[in-house]
């Protein structure tokens, strides 16, 4: 049986709940763009569905959420996806990413006599060597951030949590590089890569 495609509010929606595995309303007012009002009446369409579960003021993906996104994602983006441009920008990122996934190890981690140790970040010029790394990262995803903001304005999402991180590390907030709790950088690249290889129809590769 074939999926039904979803609404364009109703896709944003359990877009933003997979990609974060929990979220309650008011981030995903945030993250999607769209009014309180919105996303709770893109939960109820979704929860009588089965397509997300509700509990403790939080939303959480459904078992057929990730096909259901996949059938949405092959219709509204079918014009993406055979865009030449964002196609050779999206291959471009892959290299990006790599050396992102590189840099991170790189902030986690120091060598220390050949052997690789946790980075106490007690070095404040390597740890400002990494962070400039990975400002200049970022920057370089800014022409596909802005090729696929022209299809879908949702992506321009991604640039202000990317600047905001960014903002708050040249403050001294350097928990946001990588906090899995946070809006780090770290997390803003991971979810922009999944929300990318769903928009595009690609596999995550090894």
């Amino acid at each position: 049986m074939s999926m039904p495609v979803l609404g364009k509010s109703d896709y944003r929606v359990l877009n933003v709940v997979t990609l974060k595995k929990m979220a309650t309303t008011p981030v995903l007012a945030e993250a999607t763009g769209l009014s309180t009002d919105q996303v709770e009446a893109a939960l109820s369409a979704l929860a009588d569905s089965g397509l997300v579960l509700t509990a403790a003021g939080s939303a959480f993906p459904g078992d057929g959420a990730d096909a259901a996104l996949a059938a949405s994602a092959a219709e509204h983006y079918a014009e993406v996806r055979e865009d030449a441009g964002v196609i050779a920008l999206v291959d471009r990122f892959e290299d990006i990413n790599s050396q992102l996934l590189i840099t991170m190890s790189a902030w986690q981690q120091v060598d220390v006599g050949g052997h690789k140790v946790a980075n106490d970040h007690t070095d404040a010029g390597y740890d400002d060597k990494i962070i400039t790394r990975i400002d200049r990262l970022v920057q370089r995803l800014g022409p596909l951030l802005a090729a696929l903001t022209a299809f879908d304005q949702h992506f321009a999402g991604y640039r202000e949590r990317f600047d905001a991180a960014l903002a708050g590390i040249d403050e001294g907030r350097h928990e946001l590089v990588s906090s899995p709790t946070q809006d780090s950088v770290h997390t803003v690249w991971f979810e922009f890569h999944e929300d990318l290889l769903r928009t595009m129809g690609r596999e995550r590769k090894e």
